[in-house]
């Protein structure tokens, strides 16, 4: 279900109108499926809001007493997913049990790109609020997955700084910015179906990490 806290702070921000809020969870999450499934299958301009209202089980008078337009919808499903990313993110940082630096990237790689628990259609999602959006007929800001495990990273890095397993002379900023963007850069190939060899890849990603910048 979606997280309530969440839908009270949208109505208070005019994203969504209180008459949403009244609905009943059931009916509000499948309304946020329908727009992951149809924004990351058709995009914002190929997509009516009559064939939202169709997917989603409501009427048109319902769905503009919901959003002001199209673009509210937008931007309530691109936040919700966002937090859904965050509240991703932090679960895997409380499960984390590893303690060497190359061992907590490789557990956030495996479960960031490799295991991502993201169904088929938010996958497209993702793709679409990330490199398809600007070319939109919307202005809105898009999903930025990389400042959701930006620190998470800059964490690890500095400890492996302090145990000496990363070389101190290396700015930290500098690096956790290098590792975020490539592991960023390898979940958007896995969700575009390009997919990379699993242990060879997990092999490059550490191995250009650690023995390309060790002392």
């Amino acid at each position: 279900m979606l997280d309530e806290n969440v839908i009270i702070e949208l109505v208070e921000r005019k994203v969504i109108s209180d008459t949403f809020r009244r609905l009943m969870p059931e009916k509000k999450l499948q309304i946020y499926r329908a727009a992951t499934h149809l924004f990351g299958t058709y995009g914002y301009d190929g997509l009516s809001v009559d064939r939202i209202c169709r997917e989603a089980g409501i009427s048109k008078g319902s769905f503009f007493q919901y959003f002001e337009s199209k673009s509210y919808l937008l931007e309530f499903t691109i936040l919700i997913f966002d937090d859904d990313l965050a509240k991703w993110v932090e679960e895997l940082r409380r499960n984390e049990t590893v303690a060497l630096a190359r061992n907590r990237l490789a557990y956030l790689y495996d479960a960031l790109v490799v295991n991502a628990k993201i169904h088929t259609s938010e996958q497209r999602f993702f793709l679409f609020v990330t490199h398809g959006l600007d070319h939109a007929g919307v202005v809105l800001e898009g999903v930025n997955l990389e400042r959701h495990f930006r620190t998470y990273i800059d964490e690890i890095v500095t400890r492996g700084v302090e145990t000496g397993e990363i070389r101190g002379d290396v700015e930290v900023d500098l690096t956790g910015y290098l590792v975020s963007m490539l592991i960023e850069s390898l979940l958007h190939r896995q969700f575009s179906g390009r997919f990379l060899p699993r242990r060879r890849t997990e092999e490059y990603l550490i191995s250009f990490l650690f023995d390309g910048i060790k002392a």
